[in-house]
């Protein structure tokens, strides 16, 4: 990084008086490449098109807010490493906590003086270059953990607890590494012990959760991961979490309720409308499923794999027409697709006609020779393949 008042500084907000405010103070304090954009989407495009070293961001910005920008910048290799600062009027603990898990460097609250920008942007900028020795050593165990070296990463967490034994990101590493290794217990064991040093420790909560719902047992991973949305309650990912926890206990409409949630907080999310429908469908609310595939491909109509679901989904309800309209949508984007070809098949079978069965078990196995499902299809209607 070059030198501190040559750092090229992006201010992103959508009133234009803060940015003013804001660039006038950086000039205060000896800052002078500065750029600014008047909402998220702008900034987006100028960090993906420029070089900066370190983003000033307002938290309420329409279209796209801050938390979504610095989402955005931490999922992308090239602008994780830029140093982030909030500019926020909101103090509340849910919003601290939403930011502080997205893996923002520090957050400034308004009104402010030039002293307590510098300040902060010091603090950042210098933790950035000289991290003290546990934090290298940290970053060392999950280097190691990250090329799956899981006993050096272990031997090198263990060391860390013996300089800070009451570190709780430490114990949460070690329960990862364990994951990895298959050993749930003592897994579990480790994320218990970060929750009690720190019990509002998010990621602890929400790998109890996972590991207590693929033990199926569903109450304690409810209560971690209502614990876990309790303190950071904009989480798309744990709402539906939640929500899936919910179906297998029977308790749908709670269940619903965490779907629209997550829907709300990421409304073009086709993807996650996807993961909810899944979620309907394995637990036999064929309806809804239908609902959630038929939103995603509102956004996505190009995913033939959705609509091969939805035809599933609109199969258990028997409206075998519907579902094979659906299935001929999909061919039109794929028209040689032999599992569409083959679901359109089984609907017909399902639907009694089996004269329309054969002809497209047949049109499958013609695309895919030795289709086994096929086969096993045409034997069951008394056919030749």
């Amino acid at each position: 990084m070059s030198s501190r008042k040559d750092l090229k500084i992006l201010i992103v907000d959508d009133k234009p008086n803060m940015r003013r405010t804001i660039a006038n103070m950086l000039r205060q304090i000896g800052y002078k490449n500065i750029r600014d954009a008047d909402d998220g989407d702008t900034a987006m495009k100028l960090l993906m098109s420029h070089k900066f070293d370190f983003v000033i961001c307002d938290w309420n910005m329409p279209r796209m807010k801050g938390i979504e920008v610095l989402k955005k910048m931490r999922s992308d290799e090239t602008l994780k490493p830029i140093p982030f600062l909030m500019v926020t009027a909101e103090v509340e603990e849910s919003t601290v906590a939403e930011a502080a898990e997205t893996g923002l460097d520090g957050y400034i609250i308004k009104p402010f003086i030039p002293e307590t920008l510098h300040n902060q942007m010091e603090g950042i900028l210098e933790k950035r270059k000289n991290p003290d020795e546990l934090e290298t050593k940290f970053q060392l165990g999950m280097t190691l953990f990250n090329v799956r070296q899981y006993d050096q990463a272990l031997t090198t967490f263990q060391n860390i607890l013996g300089i800070a034994p009451n570190s709780p990101r430490t114990y949460h590493a070690i329960g990862q590494i364990y994951e990895e290794k298959n050993n749930m217990d003592a897994a579990q064991s480790a994320y218990q012990k970060a929750l009690e040093l720190s019990p509002k420790f998010i990621k602890a909560h929400e790998c109890l959760a996972k590991i207590y719902e693929k033990a199926e047992d569903s109450q304690k991973a409810l209560k971690h991961i209502e614990a876990a949305l309790k303190i950071s309650p904009k989480n798309p990912d744990r709402n539906v979490q939640l929500g899936k926890i919910q179906l297998t206990m029977g308790e749908s409409q709670k269940a619903k309720e965490a779907f629209d949630k997550a829907v709300k907080l990421e409304p073009d999310n086709a993807e996650r409308l996807t993961e909810i429908g899944e979620a309907f469908l394995e637990t036999g609310y064929s309806e809804d499923a239908t609902e959630a595939f038929q939103s995603s491909l509102d956004l996505n109509p190009e995913n033939i794999h959705v609509y091969n679901r939805l035809g599933i989904a609109l199969r258990k309800q028997k409206k075998y027409n519907e579902a094979i309209t659906e299935y001929k949508k999909a061919l039109e984007i794929d028209p040689e697709n032999e599992y569409v070809l083959f679901n359109i098949g089984r609907a017909y079978q399902e639907w009694g006609r089996k004269k329309d069965a054969i002809k497209y078990f047949k049109k499958a196995l013609e695309l895919y020779e030795g289709f086994p499902e096929a086969i096993a299809a045409l034997k069951e209607l008394g056919e030749n393949a």
